[in-house]
């Protein structure tokens, strides 16, 4: 069973033949420069691969116009491509180095992706970008206030914020303000997933019944039921130093 199939992720023989030669990609590339600390077979393949396409599960990306914000080594975007070929992918974030190098692997792999460099401040405000995207991406971007500032201008009317989260954030939402409702979005769907097969960490009694270590997941659909207000997002550095509470 592959790394994907145990997750109940259905891949063609060609997209797996995709994900292997990303694989060789992203290895030589982050020998050269930092894209991840992950650098085992079995880390990437979970942490990086599966990780991100676990909310294919749930929402469906096929032939959509998608945003992903924050996109660092190319995660979530370069596997959502893999799997959802006629979908238009925009890549942003604020490190040059990183995106050339998710665009070189796109390129190699002939994805539809297209990489933007610059402060997300700045590109929400851009009409070309504003309310834009059926679908937008976030991968532990920021914190939760500061994330629905950067992320729901770019999300249309009827549209979605696909936040990839970690388990803290069931909590954290307990205690958050009303950022989300503010910007024009509503939450609808909360996913919990769990990856394993994970060497046990020394000392982590966390196992799965195959004595793996689970990492887990939360991935949080939110819809975008009204216009942003025009002064959002606000000035470069606001909405992480003065978050909307």
């Amino acid at each position: 069973m592959s790394y994907f199939t145990d997750h109940g992720l259905d891949l063609t023989p060609q997209q797996e033949a995709q994900f292997e030669k990303l694989f060789e990609l992203f290895t030589d590339w982050n020998s050269k420069i930092n894209l991840s600390a992950i650098r085992d077979r079995e880390g990437i393949y979970l942490k990086h691969f599966v990780d991100s396409l676990l909310a294919t599960k749930h929402v469906d990306f096929s032939g959509k116009k998608i945003a992903d914000l924050g996109t660092g080594g190319g995660f979530p975007c370069l596997p959502l491509a893999i799997m959802h070929p006629d979908s238009t992918i925009h890549g942003f974030d604020s490190v040059g180095k990183k995106l050339k190098a998710v665009q070189d692997m796109a390129d190699q792999l002939e994805l539809g992706i297209k990489t933007f460099h610059g402060r997300l401040e700045m590109f929400g405000q851009k009409p070309s970008f504003r309310a834009q995207y059926d679908l937008v991406t976030t991968r532990a971007l920021a914190p939760w206030e500061t994330l629905m500032e950067y992320a729901l201008p770019f999300v249309k009317e009827g549209g979605f914020l696909i936040a990839y989260q970690g388990p803290s954030i069931l909590e954290d939402l307990q205690s958050t303000g009303d950022a989300c409702e503010i910007l024009g979005g509503e939450i609808v769907e909360i996913w919990e997933e769990r990856l394993h097969q994970f060497p046990l960490a020394k000392g982590d009694e966390a196992r799965s019944d195959s004595g793996g270590f689970m990492e887990e997941r939360v991935i949080i659909q939110i819809e975008k039921v009204k216009n942003t207000p025009k002064k959002y997002p606000r000035e470069v550095g606001m909405p992480k130093s003065n978050p909307l509470r």
